[in-house]
């Protein structure tokens, strides 16, 4: 899976014979590789022309729905919110976020959501992932110290794979049935870190705060976070902190 301009991203799949793009959900993905350290796992499966991702591990209680009627929202599942009643105050929506993607254009790939792989979301071991299944697609990170893997659940209108662009380093990992004339397509690529640490650091702080207020902060754990890429692409990513002795 080459772009001839650009080095290839390496995606590793079980049985190894599997061939790729994979044309049938659900998928389960996760970036790292099967021997090394790894990010949770994120699940994509299309039902009907609805398209959900969820997190499979730490963070198993958060989901992505993109709508067919056009509605997309991201936030706590409905199961979760009924064995937690407490979680949320009475009548506050369990969506983090919802919105209106512009579809309009058939032409134009539409980005849903995108999980954020820099190296300090690489922690899990290969011990914390004994019980996931051998069907868990592994996309490796860059070597580039500077670069992040970036999994972006993208709609086209199109069955056909997307192409990189020039210099794009990327690969299509799957490409799923929308529908009669569109697809769900899981983009893997490797892009410039920018300012996403700094984004992290604030927003890492700005949660301690909020939870010095009602106790103390735990010793070490995973912070979860989320943002926006460019106008309207909403961007996840997990990754561990400790606080120093």
């Amino acid at each position: 899976m080459t772009d001839v301009e650009t080095k290839p991203i390496h995606v590793w799949v079980n049985p190894p014979n599997t061939p790729l793009p994979l044309t049938a959900s659900p998928v389960r993905v996760a970036i790292g590789t099967p021997r090394g350290q790894s990010s949770n796992s994120w699940r994509l499966w299309v039902q009907g022309e609805d398209i959900y991702v969820k997190c499979r591990d730490d963070f198993r209680e958060l989901k992505a729905s993109l709508h067919a009627s056009g509605i997309w929202r991201f936030g706590f599942t409905e199961e979760f919110v009924r064995s937690q009643p407490s979680i949320l105050p009475v009548g506050k929506d369990r969506a983090w976020r919802k919105w209106k993607p512009d579809l309009a254009d058939p032409q134009k790939p539409v980005i849903g959501f995108q999980i954020l792989g820099l190296r300090r979301a690489l922690y899990l071991v290969r011990k914390k992932r004994e019980s996931w299944p051998d069907s868990v697609v592994f996309v490796e990170p860059p070597s580039e110290t500077d670069r992040m893997t970036v999994l972006s659940v993208t709609v086209v209108h199109s069955r056909t794979a997307l192409k990189m662009g020039p210099g794009v380093q990327g690969a299509v990992a799957a490409v799923l049935p929308l529908g009669d004339d569109r697809t769900v397509q899981l983009v893997a690529t490797h892009d410039e870190l920018g300012d996403v640490e700094a984004r992290i650091e604030e927003a890492f702080n700005r949660a301690v705060q909020q939870v010095r207020e009602t106790g103390p902060l735990p010793d070490e754990g995973i912070f979860f976070v989320n943002g926006n890429r460019g106008e309207d692409i909403p961007w996840v990513t997990a990754v561990p902190f400790r606080q120093a002795v």
